[in-house]
């Protein structure tokens, strides 16, 4: 996708010129765990490498991929895997994707939010002007 004056260029003429960030390059905290899988594996992967950025939780489902529904002449359809998910580097992922920080998830508990709260809140870009 290509960005132009902070809008991705296809809805440019819908949407027009983006606002720069008040604070460019804000760190980024990004949670996962036990349900995190496909599409949200990929969201954490889009990710990785980005300076400023930790992963939080528990491993993912380890299933970074797209998959494509092909129909058979019987009628059953299979889906097959397409493409695996690749981080901004080049690293193509296969498995459980690994948070930085490992949290355990305890019952009723909010140590997830809390620990990348407690991350976000140590960095200046965070704060209130």
């Amino acid at each position: 996708m290509t960005i132009e004056s902070g809008t991705p260029r296809q809805y440019a003429e819908r949407w027009g010129s983006g606002e720069p960030p008040a604070r460019p390059m804000p760190p980024v905290a990004v949670l996962t765990g036990p349900r995190t899988a496909s599409a949200g594996e990929a969201v954490a992967i889009a990710f990785r490498e980005r300076p400023g950025t930790r992963t939080f939780g528990e491993p993912a489902v380890g299933v970074p991929t797209a998959d494509a529904p092909y129909p058979l002449p019987d009628g059953a359809l299979v889906v097959l895997t397409t493409a695996r998910e690749a981080d901004r580097t080049g690293r193509v992922h296969h498995g459980p994707l690994r948070p930085d920080v490992e949290v355990e998830r305890a019952r009723d508990s909010d140590r997830v939010p809390a620990t990348a709260t407690d991350w976000l809140a140590a960095h200046d870009r965070c704060r209130s002007p």
